[in-house]
């Protein structure tokens, strides 16, 4: 059987149900605890962890989602998504740009209605 979220081959054994759908784990435990961007105690945590560790806090997906920020300046979601579509699965790309936001990296902005991210 497949996951009907990411098509992995999946064990009757790895199968989780949510929602009506059939999950691999890892497809589940995104389901269960989505990306949040205003969660106080995140920022806390990230920006304490950046100060302590300022050359090794981020991951190969945060560089790639920087890396696109540099090179084509302030971006809407939508628009970061597609240069990254090949690299980064949305829901990952979701999740990092929430970290990423949260470790002051980067800035989103709500500007008349149009969601704009941006490098800090």
């Amino acid at each position: 059987m497949k996951c009907t979220k990411c098509k992995m081959q999946i064990s009757n054994v790895d199968k989780r149900e949510y929602n009506h759908e059939i999950l691999c784990e890892d497809c589940y435990i995104d389901a269960l605890s989505p990306a949040k961007f205003c969660d106080p105690w995140a920022d806390y945590s990230a920006k304490s962890f950046m100060e302590k560790n300022p050359n090794s806090a981020l991951s190969q997906n945060q560089l790639l989602i920087i890396g696109a920020l540099k090179d084509n300046g302030d971006v809407d979601p939508l628009f970061l998504m597609e240069k990254l579509k090949n690299k980064i699965p949305p829901e990952v790309g979701e999740r990092e740009t929430a970290a990423l936001h949260r470790m002051g990296k980067i800035i989103i902005e709500n500007n008349n209605g149009n969601i704009v991210i941006k490098l800090s």
